[in-house]
């Protein structure tokens, strides 16, 4: 069963459903206020105004996912800092990667994992802006089930989203001595959690901020055991904010206002998560406004600004958790070669935008 991810189509099927939050729920995602803009890839260019114009394709549609992003652009953090940011949503036919590659945007959102397939190909990507800090995927498992840790998901049926969501799981079996590709039965897990409600699978995959508060809508927390990426010491990084070298090094300082901007963005969306879920669900009109709040609320409580984290950390490169990033990338197979950290991430960018806040 095992499913290796390379590039960008089978990935979209991973960002498909880790977006969905019940079938049906994003089928108006469509309407949103962003356009695909006409910014190239080389040297910023300048609006009418004056301003720096840049494009950011993001991973999905607008939703607290990216609630800083948007929180920036909506209270104008990126006009301060002379910037005319456009934010073009994504979706199953839009590739982050590709985008940039392409000139389409400057600046991607996409998961770090992803990234580095890319760069395990070829590209010249760097990641310079870790928005998760946390793996926000979660393995969930009815409480009378039985199933508590890693070590007691052989044999079972475990759902997985694949394109890319199973490495971590895959990481997970064999620090238990578990042998991934047969003694676990692996099951496509679909856009509901009619699978698990049903019992037709043992265990299945929920982002912190998503799924599970949908299951929480069906269930006391005491009657579902979590499986913790994180408390595992297993977690991949996900979302990250990626360039090109070298635009990167011919517009710097382009590139440290937008980062300052953001940080300040996903600063604003901790202090007001009930106005930045507001936004975000006015941009991209998606499942309620009710859903989009608790979803913000627990980015940034899981993943943004976990616990043992701080506002001054926001977007970080953690060099340890990269490493262990890469590390398990290889060892699972989701890359082929051990990619230098040194030529994975840049944090000089980020490092300048935060002391410009201090």
């Amino acid at each position: 069963m095992k499913s290796k991810i390379r590039r960008s189509g089978q990935r979209k099927w991973a960002v498909l459903l880790e977006a969905l939050l019940v079938a049906g729920l994003l089928a108006g995602c469509g309407s949103t206020s962003q356009t695909a803009g006409s910014a190239e890839g080389g040297s910023a260019q300048t609006g009418e105004e004056g301003l720096t114009k840049l494009t950011v394709q993001s991973l999905w549609f607008a939703q607290g996912q990216f609630a800083g992003l948007y929180v920036a652009q909506e209270k104008g953090f990126y006009e301060e800092e002379g910037l005319d940011v456009e934010i073009i949503p994504g979706g199953t036919d839009v590739t982050s990667e590709d985008q940039v590659s392409n000139g389409i945007a400057q600046i991607g959102v996409d998961f770090y994992s992803s990234v580095l397939t890319y760069q395990d190909g070829g590209a010249d990507f760097i990641n310079v802006f870790q928005t998760f800090k946390n793996s926000p995927q979660y393995l969930v498992a009815k409480a009378d089930s039985g199933i508590k840790t890693g070590a007691d998901l052989k044999g079972k049926k475990v759902g997985s989203w694949f394109g890319g969501r199973e490495y971590e799981f895959y990481a997970l079996a064999a620090k238990y001595g578990i042998d991934y590709e047969n003694e676990i039965d692996w099951v496509q897990q679909d856009y509901t959690l009619d699978q698990f409600n049903n019992g037709e699978i043992d265990v299945a995959s929920a982002m912190s901020y998503n799924e599970y508060l949908l299951l929480l809508d069906q269930y006391k927390e005491s009657e579902l055991n979590v499986i913790d990426m994180n408390e595992e010491g297993v977690s991949m990084l996900e979302d990250c904010l990626f360039v090109q070298k070298e635009w990167a090094e011919e517009n710097k300082d382009t590139l440290v206002k937008f980062l300052r901007a953001t940080i300040r963005g996903w600063q604003y969306a901790a202090d007001h998560p009930d106005e930045a879920g507001q936004i975000v669900y006015r941009i991209g009109e998606s499942a309620t406004e009710e859903h989009q709040i608790a979803m913000t609320r627990k980015v940034i409580e899981t993943a943004v600004i976990p616990e043992g984290s701080s506002r001054e950390q926001i977007g970080e490169l953690d060099t340890a958790r990269i490493q262990r990033t890469i590390d398990q990338g290889f060892s699972t197979g989701l890359i082929s070669k051990k990619i230098d950290i040194e030529d994975s991430i840049d944090d000089s960018y980020w490092k300048e935008a935060i002391a410009g806040l201090k």
